[in-house]
C-alpha cells in the first residue's frame, strides 16, 4: 500500500510541475512584457526581503555578542 501511495505522490508532483512549467511558458508567450515585469518585481522584492533578513540576523548576532 505504501508503494502505491509513493507512486501516486510522485505522479502528482510531476504533473503539477509540468502544469506549472507549461502555464509559465504560455503566459510568457502571450504577454512577455507583463511576465518579465512581474518576474522582475518578484525578484526585487525577494532581494530586498533577503537583504533585510540578513541584516537583521547580523545585527542581532552583533548585539548579542556585545552584551556578553
Amino acid at each position: 500500500m505504501s508503494k502505491m501511495k509513493k507512486s501516486l505522490a510522485r505522479k502528482a508532483v510531476k504533473a503539477t510541475a509540468l502544469h506549472t512549467a507549461r502555464g509559465a511558458a504560455s503566459k510568457a508567450t502571450r504577454s512577455p512584457v507583463r511576465a518579465v515585469t512581474l518576474l522582475g518585481i518578484g525578484a526585487a522584492l525577494g532581494a530586498v526581503a533577503g537583504w533585510m533578513l540578513a541584516r537583521g540576523s547580523a545585527s542581532g548576532a552583533a548585539s548579542a555578542g556585545a552584551g556578553s
